[in-house]
């Protein structure tokens, strides 16, 4: 590298960037026996999973496999830190959009005339949607923290003049450079290289290897540039 932290540099794939050469997971040639994997998600927000019907959607045209939690060879959970993330939800769906089970498929066009033809039931559920029903409910993520120093009550009710309010803001989507993608090559003796668009490829490693019950060293994960961060 030429220069010091006082030189002006060109990012080294800036000009990839702007002019749309730069290769991301999605672009990245495969093989023409290469499946498509698509996912197919719960419409409810709460609801548990009263029975399911898979035999039309491996019977479809295209299809080469239906993959759903009884199907996972290791651990059932993608989640980085509590581990309550399933791959594929078991009897109970807690939000609209989890994954209940994924085709692999020779087309994405197959994948998805598929994935219609599931039979599910379900009985739904009380919902929290807001942050202030959950907060009612006791409901959180994690155990509470808390960062304190001095008397806050005190001060405030001690405070010449105090503002009170309240504010509501949605949730925002990044705009990123690429969609979510990975792509899978299958190696020797259970071996697995996965392309993916990550901050953490360790990580991605390791859960892996924990749903496909194997060793960290049987999965090897390649980033070679990301499309976003912070939720893109």
């Amino acid at each position: 590298m030429d220069g010091d932290i006082r030189t002006p540099l060109r990012h080294d794939s800036a000009h990839k960037h702007v002019a749309g050469t730069a290769i991301y997971v999605d672009d990245i040639a495969t093989a023409d026996n290469t499946l498509i994997v698509l996912i197919a998600q719960s419409p409810h927000a709460h609801a548990r999973i009263t029975a399911m019907d898979l035999a039309a959607v491996a019977a479809a045209p295209g299809i080469v496999r239906v993959m759903s939690a009884t199907d996972i060879p290791g651990k059932n959970d993608c989640a980085p830190v509590y581990g309550d993330d399933p791959v594929f939800a078991d009897t109970e769906v807690n939000y609209v959009g989890q994954s209940v089970f994924a085709v692999a498929a020779e087309t994405m066009a197959a994948a998805r005339a598929a994935v219609g033809l599931a039979k599910i039931s379900y009985e739904e559920l009380p919902a929290l949607i807001t942050i202030r029903a959950a907060m009612r409910a006791g409901s959180f993520l994690g155990p509470a923290a808390t960062m304190a120093r001095g008397d806050a009550d005190a001060a405030i009710t001690a405070a010449p003049r105090t503002l009170s309010g309240s504010i509501d803001i949605g949730g925002q989507e990044h705009f990123y450079l690429e969609g979510q993608a990975a792509l899978a090559i299958p190696g020797e003796d259970g071996d697995m290289l996965v392309h993916a668009s990550t901050q953490h490829p360790s990580e991605i490693q390791h859960k892996i290897a924990t749903v496909l019950g194997t060793g960290n060293n049987a999965v090897t994960v390649e980033t070679r540039r990301m499309g976003g961060g912070f939720g893109g």
